[in-house]
């Protein structure tokens, strides 16, 4: 005899059909985020008093922030229990998100801090060869040693320009360009004035310049512009006087080359001059006449104002500068 289930036709049971229920939008901008604050603290004291305690608000403040919260929710939140209130099951689902949600704002809400030790990245510096050997030797020293994951990246500064600031293609200019920004904040590195030095081997080494002297000589005059229009130039042509330039030239480095191999004269700031006056190819020689000393300034954007790093950097090179 054959099996009656042998052949037979599977039976056919009706689907089940489950719904879900569309997500409900919320209108954030009606939030009120310190009704989060109230409700952190009613899921963890599970009590009104205490919560208000908790937090600096009065037993009624804190009632009332029940209630919108209920009213928010859909839900009670907290109820009447054997001992005391008790959080109802939407209460309990909202005790992690809620945390998380105030742990991100506060993380959102505060700077972050950062030691020097663990700031990593590209540090990048506009200069010219002047304000690189009066400055940043000791600061970059000082920023290996306690920053050591950073990066000094030092690139050449053309003329005065200090747009490169503007387009975020370096972090900070150190020079003496005296200029004032809406975009740009700046502080005042330290002041000098200048001095001359010539080849150790001139017979005017061992002179006292005179203003007759000091025009009579060659000079090779450092420019950063097609035009001689620094501070000394500026001070000979207000007494109708000018200078017999027969080098001009971008970098003073090479001037020191230049000089140090000619009988021309240089005349340069006094903190560079005490670096070329530690080689015996160079003698001193006072300026015979007045000029106003200058600044060199740090500059930065104001984007970076409060950047960690930046500010950071910013201070050290200042600090060492200051010294």
């Amino acid at each position: 005899m054959h099996s009656p289930w042998i052949n037979r036709s599977p039976v056919a049971f009706p689907k089940r059909i489950v719904y879900i229920a569309p997500m409900r939008e919320v209108n954030i901008s009606s939030l009120d985020l310190n009704l989060l604050v109230a409700l952190k603290a009613l899921l963890d004291e599970r009590h009104v008093t205490r919560a208000a305690d908790k937090i600096g608000l009065s037993q009624p403040a804190m009632s009332r922030a029940l209630g919108r919260l209920r009213v928010m929710f859909k839900d009670q939140l907290l109820v009447k229990g054997a001992t005391g209130m008790t959080l109802t099951a939407r209460a309990s689902e909202l005790v992690q998100p809620v945390q998380k949600i105030l742990n991100d704002i506060n993380q959102i809400m505060t700077a972050p801090t950062f030691e020097p030790a663990e700031m990593t990245g590209d540090i990048v510096i506009a200069t010219r060869d002047y304000e690189m050997a009066a400055v940043l030797p000791q600061a970059i020293k000082a920023i290996a040693e306690e920053a050591p994951g950073l990066t000094i990246r030092i690139v050449p500064m053309f003329g005065d320009d200090l747009s490169p600031l503007d387009r975020h293609e370096v972090d900070f200019v150190i020079a003496g360009t005296d200029r004032k920004s809406s975009t740009l904040s700046r502080k005042t590195l330290f002041s000098d004035n200048f001095m001359c030095v010539v080849s150790a081997e001139q017979g005017v080494a061992k002179k006292k310049l005179t203003m007759e002297s000091y025009l009579a000589m060659r000079h090779c005059i450092i420019t950063f512009t097609n035009y001689r229009s620094g501070i000394v130039d500026a001070a000979l042509a207000q007494m109708g006087l000018e200078r017999k330039a027969v080098v001009t030239i971008p970098q003073f480095l090479a001037a020191s080359y230049i000089v140090a191999n000619s009988d021309l004269i240089l005349t340069i700031p006094r903190g560079l001059g005490k670096l070329f006056l530690e080689s015996k190819q160079f003698a001193p020689l006072d300026l015979p006449f007045q000029v106003p000393s200058f600044s060199i300034y740090i500059y930065w954007h104001i984007r970076s104002e409060n950047n960690p790093i930046h500010s950071w950097v910013r201070q050290k090179i200042i600090s060492i500068a200051s010294e």
